[in-house]
């Protein structure tokens, strides 16, 4: 398990991050095994995110992570022409959703001097993507993946 805030590596059962203090949310092994139960959808990040297509051509867009699912919005052609840089400030149309379930592996990637980060689907399909605050994105997804 890692720190969502400072991505320290912790123990598990660990209740605050012994690096900055963070409190820390931890599942019960025992009642998620035996009853099932309701979780809500919870928004765990989001930000800038732009879905590296092919090495000439990256997707202006946002993403959002929640507990069952990565969601991608893409800024299209016309929005950003008329909005320049302030179609950040939007959310956009969806583009594509993955299930959490269905993500098989995050890898490190690069585009030109950028890093970026490669999620891969069990089914095989890989998705590209710059994201601003690159490591803390990382260290959410690792916290997603190890819950489920």
């Amino acid at each position: 398990m890692f720190c969502i805030k400072c991505g320290t590596q912790l123990p598990d059962g660990q209740p605050f991050c012994g690096q900055c203090g963070t409190q820390i949310r931890q599942h019960n092994q025992q009642s998620v095994q035996s009853t099932p139960v309701y979780q809500p959808e919870v928004v765990i990040m989001e930000g800038l995110c732009n879905r590296v297509k092919s090495k000439l051509f990256v997707q202006n867009g946002k993403g959002m992570l929640t507990n069952k699912r990565f969601v991608y919005f893409k800024h299209g052609f016309g929005k950003i022409m008329v909005m320049g840089a302030l179609v950040n400030l939007t959310q956009g149309d969806i583009d594509f959703e993955i299930p959490i379930s269905d993500i098989d592996h995050l890898e490190d990637g690069r585009q030109g001097v950028s890093k970026t980060i490669k999620v891969f689907t069990k089914a095989g399909e890989m998705y590209h993507f710059y994201f601003t605050k690159r490591e803390h994105w990382i260290i959410a997804f690792q916290n997603v993946l190890a819950g489920q």
